[in-house]
């Protein structure tokens, strides 16, 4: 079977070109527009460590096609295509992917990298590479870096296709996020949605502004905030991590997401789940008093006051300093499970936070219970539960949806009832790769015009490290990312299972953690009794034997 015919996300066309064969070999260029400096250095970053070869950047405006061994990038306009789209050809002289944009070169270097034997992933030794390394894969020397001939055209169903990693239960540091970002980008998703704030902790170092009307010390929201986490012993867990982001660790993780063409989207939560900003500012309170900080999972107990000046004052500067962190067109403002606040308060506010967004340049995103307040222009409505009967009306006023319905996307739900780690308020289940693969967003009384694309979510009340992280979202993760990028026509779940089936060799070499799903041949043998879910070094994080 060709490799094209295993590629996840499934392309829109694969036509193989037989006896032709591309091998990579040391004297290789990397050839690229000036303007794809990107792509150039991902694609380079990507082969260079397994082949071990120097894969040299050119950059050049006019280049032959196909030139002798080279992989050459090629920015070109397009008719009838999206910005994403690609194509990608195989020949015996050379590889060629042409696009109108970088996107467009990022995800068919995505491509690429699955075409390329599975020893291509193949990463040096650390704690996450423990399964390769069990397995009897080890770094690839000697390798014969060779794809068959193959003509590809390719692009997304939908723009905005999303991972949420809830921070704010248990903190994940820098290095933990970058290898995430590295992990989701590879099957094309383009959006990481942080979950910064909740009520039980924190997660972003902010600046004392000047003026300051309320004298409000931002500075304690991490003092206070970023010493918090979720606590379960009920649970036999041990406690979510503490910690929190420094301005510049989020531009770094900005930074880092954009150099593999995916969009950080900071989310705030308000006016709900705001315990730990209650604790930390005592003006936001009405008798002026913190409140005391709350370990546990319990949610909408908590909220932001309407008629208090000092809340519109915090949210304005929190906005704008997230807002200048942050480049991109996103800024998310919660606006769930806010069961203590008025409506009438609640819409009020939502009003008014939203508004703030739009005055800041950007994109407002709130939780579908905001779908019944006056929206900005263009404001995004993220569908995770309950009614859709306002986010249908938003929608057909102009307003674009992401779909995230918990029973398809919530990668915190357990698998089934012998799962270790995970939650079971979603009614249903089992909660499969199947299940988040068979669904269509399109299925729910909104236009797929109005959809600006589909995200899953890892709330982490009982994740404790990208292990366990890994565990939970592989391979629904996988499931989701082709159900935002495949037109449903083309997707069809036997074909999926046996694509995901070959995957296994990639993950495993990458060290990602994954479950493995009785239904699906994996393509490598698994060790007795994988996974073991590890956590960190620290002996109270021990590890828990699924």
């Amino acid at each position: 079977m060709h490799p094209a015919e295993l590629v996840i996300p499934r392309p829109l066309a694969v036509t193989v070109v037989p006896e032709e064969v591309f091998e990579l070999g040391p004297g290789a260029t990397i050839i690229a527009h000036p303007e794809a400096h990107g792509p150039a250095g991902l694609l380079a970053l990507l082969l260079r460590r397994p082949t071990g070869f120097p894969l040299p950047i050119a950059f050049e405006e006019q280049h032959e096609d196909q030139q002798q061994g080279n992989v050459t990038l090629e920015l070109k306009e397009s008719t009838g295509s999206g910005p994403e789209h690609y194509t990608l050809a195989v020949r015996r002289q050379g590889v060629l992917i042409s696009a109108p944009t970088p996107a467009g070169l990022y995800n068919g270097i995505q491509t690429l990298r699955q075409l390329f034997p599975a020893d291509i992933e193949s990463v040096p030794a650390t704690p996450r590479s423990q399964v390769a390394q069990s397995n009897g894969t080890h770094p690839a020397q000697g390798s014969h870096w060779k794809i068959p001939g193959v003509d590809i055209v390719d692009g997304p169903r939908f723009q905005y296709r999303g991972i949420m990693l809830d921070v704010a239960r248990s903190f994940f540091p820098v290095e933990d996020v970058k290898w995430q970002i590295d992990t989701m980008s590879q099957f094309k998703l383009n959006a990481l949605h942080l979950h910064l704030t909740d009520d039980q902790a924190w997660r972003i170092e902010l600046d004392n502004p000047t003026p300051n009307p309320s004298g409000i010390d931002y500075r304690n929201l991490s003092r206070v905030g970023g010493a918090g986490a979720v606590d379960h012993p009920e649970a036999g867990l041990p406690p979510g991590l503490p910690g929190f982001y420094t301005k510049a660790d989020l531009r770094e993780l900005s930074d880092y997401a954009a150099a593999r063409n995916v969009l950080l989207v900071p989310e705030i939560d308000v006016p709900g789940h705001v315990n730990a900003a209650l604790a930390a500012v005592p003006q936001l309170n009405t008798d002026g008093a913190a409140k005391a900080t709350n370990s546990t999972g319990a949610v909408g107990y908590s909220t932001l006051e309407a008629h208090n000046p000092a809340t519109y004052e915090f949210v304005r500067e929190v906005l704008a300093q997230l807002a200048e962190i942050t480049p991109g067109p996103y800024l998310h403002i919660g606006g769930d499970e806010a069961e203590v606040t008025l409506h009438s308060d609640y819409l009020k506010m939502v009003a008014e936070f939203s508004r703030m967004v739009a005055g800041l340049g950007k994109t407002v995103i709130g939780w579908n219970e905001y779908a019944d307040a006056e929206l900005p222009n263009g404001a995004v409505i993220q569908y995770w539960h309950g009614s859709l009967g306002a986010v249908r009306r938003q929608a057909q006023s102009g307003a674009q949806v992401i779909m995230s319905p918990a029973a398809h996307t919530y990668l915190d739900q357990k698998y089934d009832s012998a799962s270790p780690i995970g939650l079971e308020w979603v009614e249903g289940g089992p909660f499969t790769w199947a299940e988040y693969y068979g669904w269509d967003p399109a299925a729910f009384g909104i236009m797929e015009e109005h959809i600006l694309g589909v995200e899953a979510l890892l709330w982490t009340e009982t994740v404790r490290g990208n292990d366990q992280a890994a565990w939970l979202m592989y391979p629904r993760a996988i499931s989701v990312a082709e159900v935002g990028w495949t037109a449903q026509a083309a997707r069809h779940v036997e074909d999926f299972r046996r694509r995901l089936g070959a995957f296994a060799g990639r993950l495993t070499r990458q060290g990602v953690t994954f479950q493995p799903a009785p239904d699906v041949e994996w393509a490598v043998p698994l060790p007795p009794g994988y996974p073991k879910l590890f956590r960190r070094a620290d002996p109270a994080y021990g590890r828990i034997e699924p």
